[in-house]
């Protein structure tokens, strides 16, 4: 049995803040996570570090918000942070009064805005749509929500937290009806392990129903799917954003050596049951084609989506639900920590630890918005430069991640999962989204003793599944012949088409 003060459920960006405040406070914690760091909403978001721009017609607290952690988070997360800048552009037929609000309520939330030219926004982005009639620039950034969680993560084991990912809260425990522990289920072992602590807290995103109601509570919440694409290489190295209400595929956001572009807002009952519709890659494509118009024929290499864990609300619309987040106290010993976003993680980390901070009694200052976060000198695999120099072993050519780098993390973490390399060191993000390298880092997991050869293959057929989805194949010169190599490595050389 494990004892500890805190009990965090879900590892994304908001459990692993919340791991790094307690830390910060001297409390000692405990964090599960089913998956890896940013298995749900955190993983599957767009990258964006808001400006609040996004958010200011329509939700002045949450554009608010946005702003103040976005100068926070440039300080203390700077190698998790691209300070890319952003674009809202306006184009023919976008309401001229809905730009007149913009920059009003801009002014009086404190974001920062400069109205440019056509020509001159041109200069800054060249594939932007010539027929654009201005744009104005906010302080927009890029993001990486992988980097984001592991460094806060990174904190909490320091200073002797508890770490469990792979884990899965199978139940919760009551006695006389207040929750004084959870029981969890190792994903690798089967092993059943109990945990007890003085309170639960609730970070598990969009199954936060599900978990509330293993301690005898529940949550309003809405479900709001997004769907994403990933073009191949970066069109834009500043956020382009539309100038109009919030509507499907109005953002673009350069990442690294790709550019995304979203998202779609479909409301959802159940966010283990989600799959990305071809109608929403297409609308969303179309979308940012208006914006970027070379959108139309560039390579798409990858579709996928994730479920935003809204507030409930009236509206049957999930875009009119407020960004904002809410503490629950349920007064049964646990706390739920609902709505919100990536761009305010940790300020929605330092109000759930208030509270917590107050059932304990004490008054320890929060410091997370002071002190950088740790870890951030000890990266694996960045800069580019670093990754040079062991060429000669490479096992994915898109990021430069060599064998070292991809041996290393497998024995440092101990890990089965294939998405565990691929958090910590970029292997298949890039380009080729894992055409070429992950069977190589599946070799080295079966050389290892990490995996056997038949849950290799197991694991292959899977990630087949989720990389050939969503393509848009543009299938001429080269992209002709890698695909055509491509398809002779999976189908020809290692048969994976005639097996089960």
């Amino acid at each position: 049995m494990i004892r500890t003060d805190v009990i965090i459920i879900g590892g994304g960006a908001t459990g692993c803040g919340i791991a790094r405040d307690l830390a910060l406070r001297g409390v000692p914690h405990c964090l599960v996570e089913k998956g890896d760091f940013a298995n749900g909403a955190t993983g599957a978001c767009h990258g964006l570090l808001h400006s609040g721009g996004r958010y200011v017609v329509n939700d002045k607290e949450a554009a608010s918000e946005c702003i103040s952690e976005n100068a926070i988070l440039r300080k203390i997360a700077q190698k998790c942070v691209e300070k890319t800048g952003g674009l809202f552009v306006r184009l023919p037929g976008d309401s001229k009064r809905y730009r007149d609000a913009f920059l009003k309520n801009c002014e009086e939330v404190g974001i920062a805005t400069t109205v440019l030219s056509p020509t001159r926004a041109l200069d800054l982005v060249p594939e932007l749509n010539p027929a654009i009639e201005e744009a104005i620039s906010v302080p927009d950034c890029s993001i990486d929500p992988f980097r984001l969680c592991m460094l806060n993560a990174y904190t909490s084991r320091r200073k002797g937290g508890d770490i469990l990912i792979h884990h899965r809260v199978i139940g919760v425990v009551r006695e006389k009806g207040v929750c004084v522990g959870v029981t969890v289920e190792d994903r690798s072992s089967s092993e059943v392990k109990e945990i007890r602590g003085k309170v639960i807290i609730n970070a598990s995103g969009a199954w936060g129903d599900a978990v509330a109601r293993m301690g005898g509570s529940g949550v309003p919440m809405t479900l709001s799917k997004g769907s994403l694409i990933i073009a191949n290489h970066r069109l834009t190295n500043l956020v382009v954003n539309r100038l109009r209400p919030p509507s499907d595929g109005d953002i673009i956001v350069p990442n690294e050596a790709v550019c995304l572009a979203g998202t779609t807002s479909v409301t959802v009952d159940d966010p283990d049951s989600i799959e990305v519709d071809p109608r929403e890659v297409d609308l969303v494509a179309t979308q940012a084609e208006q914006m970027i118009p070379r959108f139309g024929t560039t390579r798409l290499i990858r579709a996928y989506t994730g479920v935003r864990p809204l507030l409930k609300a009236d509206s049957p619309d999930s875009r009119n639900i407020s960004r904002g987040f809410r503490i629950i106290d349920h007064e049964n010993g646990m706390i739920s920590i609902m709505g919100g976003k990536l761009s305010t993680y940790r300020l929605m980390a330092e109000k759930t630890v208030d509270a917590v901070m107050g059932k304990f009694g004490t008054k320890a200052r929060c410091r997370t918005a002071e002190l950088p976060l740790d870890g951030q000198d000890e990266l694996t695999g960045y800069p580019l430069s670093k990754r040079l120099k062991s060429i000669d072993s490479i096992v994915c050519e898109c990021e430069l991640v060599d064998r070292e780098t991809v041996e290393n993390t497998i024995n440092s973490l101990g890990t089965g999962y294939i998405g565990d390399i691929q958090h910590r060191t970029r292997l298949g993000m890039g380009p080729c989204q894992g055409g070429f390298c992950t069977y190589r880092a599946l070799g080295i997991m079966q050389e290892t003793g990490r995996m056997s050869p038949t849950e290799s293959i197991e694991t292959l057929k899977s990630f087949l599944q989720r990389r050939f989805r969503g393509i848009r194949p543009a299938l001429w010169g080269d992209q002709l012949r890698e695909e055509q190599l491509v398809e002779s490595i999976y189908l020809g050389i290692l048969n994976m088409g005639n097996r089960p």
